[in-house]
């Protein structure tokens, strides 16, 4: 397995790309105008959904928002209503989701975890994640990697929050028909069979690039994943419309996508 991580890392590409996201906000504004501009449905749970809500759903006013319709999909909302007392909103509207989460690949900096030691991040206010994005490049090249990012129900990203995958005995559901499990007691949390493998090169793609690392036990229950479950046309298509926009694809999709 080490021989396998240090060839993944050798072949790291250092190269600049033309069209890169230039910010978190650039990659999701990209990630919504050319990759799934015709692909309005959710990663985990396939819920559709609206990237402006012109028919204002809500009578909120605010007709620039996604918008979700859980019950048609079979979305059940493990907390409908907030602390607050009030609609969580979270539950029909989706957010970008980090498949390896942002903690996994930065947070053992020393930026994201001693941010108070920067000056210039206590003058802005940054910390953890805020303060290593500002003064770590690398960082910030992978954390806006949009091979990483996909549409999700924001209920379950902040649920999900930056937990590891897992496979989970018993797979108790708290999200209808959603075919995903969060372990709260372990910080766990378990996809859908069908994702599996998507999950599984997005994670080989951040080794190889990003130069993350993670532990032994992780990366083989990821190239297992991609084992089970194949590539599909959407994710050979939504690789071919990623790499075109920012310049880098996935290249472990890519070679599965030419063995179809």
């Amino acid at each position: 397995m080490k021989k396998l991580l240090t060839a993944l890392l050798l072949l790291v590409c250092s190269n600049v790309y033309a069209g890169y996201p230039t910010s978190f906000s650039n990659a999701k504004t990209k990630a919504e105008k050319e990759v799934y501009f015709d692909r309005s449905t959710t990663f985990y749970c396939q819920c559709d959904f609206v990237f402006d809500d012109v028919k204002d759903v809500d009578n909120d006013g605010n007709i620039t928002e996604t918008k979700i319709d859980p019950k048609a999909c079979g979305y059940e909302p493990r907390n409908p209503i907030t602390k607050k007392g009030k609609e969580n909103k979270r539950v029909s509207r989706i957010e970008w989701e980090h498949i390896m989460t942002a903690n996994m690949i930065g947070g053992h900096l020393d930026q994201w975890k001693n941010y108070k030691n920067y000056q210039i991040c206590k003058d802005k206010n940054y910390k953890t994640r805020e303060c290593a994005y500002y003064l770590v490049p690398e960082f910030k090249r992978a954390h806006d990697d949009m091979n990483n990012l996909v549409p999700a129900v924001g209920e379950l990203n902040g649920d999900r929050s930056n937990f590891r995958f897992a496979n989970i005995e018993g797979e108790k559901r708290a999200y209808g028909q959603c075919d995903f499990e969060v372990d709260f007691e372990a910080d766990t949390a378990e996809p859908a069979d069908n994702v599996k493998g998507n999950i599984g090169r997005v994670y080989l793609h951040m080794i190889k690039e990003h130069k993350v690392l993670l532990p032994e036990e992780t990366i083989k229950m990821m190239m297992e994943w991609s084992d089970l479950d194949p590539v599909d046309a959407w994710e050979c298509e939504r690789n071919e419309r990623i790499k075109k926009s920012q310049g880098l694809g996935n290249s472990f999709v890519e070679a599965a996508c030419g063995k179809r």
